[in-house]
């Protein structure tokens, strides 16, 4: 009867590798293979304590046997705490795993829409304003990536054609064809950021979402007084850029 009080003692059957997985679902395999090393030198020097070939154990030989007993059960305890937790660290692996694949394989499919539905070519000057009225509609459809307050969005646009002297070596064409190649990229990574937004939808169909939400919001967002200064400012500041070309 007291051996299998005692080996029910030594064993943590309240603590199952389920339970560990619920406890720990806002954590990660990382965070749990902490866990686990804790545990398992936790249980290492309770055995330590036990054995004279070390100074703990020196320490511990002062202890009475029925002590040592008692602390190689509470070894054995925390072995197997630490079994299950190593077992639900090796499940949370794997689906970590899993959905670093998803998440890759979403990145790459919304880079690859993004790029058939918004080429954004920059090669000429009314390239370079479809690219702005784009932006600015982008904006209205609050995509995060993009997401400023419309005054200082208008306010950064217009100041992306002006010269800033403080950049030395820096001429105005190729100040502002710099701010026009930004903003193509800034738009690219918003989009595909977009498209890749949880798992509840494909990126074709947050594509389709994101097309609607632009068509829909154009005609107002463009027709807007400072969309239009904005455009104005833009289409009087980027021939400068082909006149530096030809300078």
């Amino acid at each position: 009867m007291a051996n299998t009080k005692r080996d029910t003692l030594r064993q943590a059957t309240g603590i199952t590798a389920d339970l560990v997985m619920e406890l720990g679902k806002f954590y990660s395999a990382k965070e749990m293979r902490s866990l686990q090393t804790g545990l398992t030198s936790a249980a290492r020097e309770l055995r330590a304590l036990t054995h004279t070939n070390s100074l703990l154990g020196r320490v511990g030989a002062h202890l009475s046997r029925d002590q040592h007993e008692l602390l190689l059960d509470a070894a054995a305890l925390l072995d197997s705490v630490k079994d299950n937790v190593e077992h639900a660290k090796e499940r949370k692996d794997r689906a970590e795993k899993a959905a670093e694949k998803r998440r890759a394989e979403r990145e790459r499919e919304a880079k690859r829409l993004v790029s058939q539905a918004f080429p954004m070519p920059v090669d000429t000057l009314e390239a370079q304003l479809d690219l702005l009225k784009l932006v600015l509609v982008a904006h209205s459809v609050a995509i995060p990536a993009l997401y400023r307050d419309y005054g200082r969005l208008h306010q950064s646009l217009r100041e992306d054609m002006q010269h800033n002297n403080r950049l030395i070596g820096l001429g105005q064409a190729e100040w502002r064809m710099r701010n026009v190649s930004s903003a193509r990229h800034a738009l690219e990574h918003a989009f595909e950021e977009f498209l890749t937004w949880g798992d509840a939808e494909t990126p074709t169909a947050r594509l389709q979402h994101l097309q609607e939400q632009l068509a829909a919001n154009r005609d107002k967002v463009l027709a807007d007084p400072g969309s239009v200064e904005t455009i104005r400012i833009w289409s009087e500041g980027l021939p400068l850029i082909y006149q530096g070309k030809q300078a």
